[in-house]
């Protein structure tokens, strides 16, 4: 399995900029998945936030793209 290449790196992280901008600073855990005879790379942004009334949450988005960083799915943590 192939390892994601500079470009489908930097369209994932204009995504995660543009729908996600308290994120656009994490660098991402990235995993390679193999999924009938196509490589897929799922990325994974973890980040500590404040909520407005002041207390700390996690928040966890996962991204997956196909090797030329087209976004085929996101999945947010509340």
């Amino acid at each position: 399995m192939g390892r994601a290449s500079k470009e489908c790196k930097s369209r994932v992280q204009e995504h995660i900029r543009q729908h996600f901008p308290d994120m656009a600073d994490v660098k991402p855990a990235v995993s390679c998945l193999k999924s009938g005879g196509q490589t897929r790379h799922r990325f994974t942004f973890r980040k500590a936030l404040r909520s407005s009334d002041g207390k700390k949450y996690k928040q966890i988005v996962h991204v997956t793209a196909d090797q030329d960083g087209k976004v085929l799915k996101v999945a947010v943590s509340r």
